[in-house]
């Protein structure tokens, strides 16, 4: 009855979250949130959550700002791990998600669509994918170091 009741609230949150566009801090709070649900560590789950922020700004979404705590991330293994892993999921995320920054004036919205249109990314896309590539191969080897 509690796991139903825990999908039902998510299945809500998610709906009212998609029906009124993305919020950035209900977004993380949710991920941060369902991630201490599920019982990972508190220094994980900040570094995920930090991580994924900038994962979304560095995948094209300017509603979220670049979070890292340089100190914590080179004292803290398990922050470090978190924040790789939520930067190089949530990166891809929004790179899956084509996000495009949106204007206040409909004008310019739809000039920066066209824009877009026309223009081919598939440089800063392979670029990205090898950042991740390198990215994934690094937390490889911290997660051994990690295991021993």
């Amino acid at each position: 009855m509690k796991v139903r009741l825990h999908f039902f609230i998510w299945g809500i949150l998610g709906f009212l979250t998609g029906c009124t566009g993305l919020n950035p801090e209900r977004y993380l709070f949710n991920k941060q949130s369902y991630m201490l649900s599920e019982g990972h560590p508190p220094a994980y789950v900040a570094g995920y959550v930090d991580g994924c922020s900038a994962g979304r700004r560095l995948g094209g979404d300017n509603r979220f700002v670049y979070r890292k705590n340089n100190t914590r991330f080179d004292k803290d293994a398990l922050y470090a791990q978190g924040w790789q892993e939520g930067q190089i999921n949530c990166r891809n995320e929004a790179l899956a998600e084509n996000v495009q920054p949106v204007s206040k004036d409909p004008s310019e919205n739809k000039k920066s669509k066209k824009a877009i249109e026309k223009t081919a990314d598939t440089e800063a896309r392979k670029h990205l994918e090898s950042e991740n590539q390198a990215a994934e191969e690094e937390m490889r080897q911290i997660w051994e170091e990690l295991r021993k």
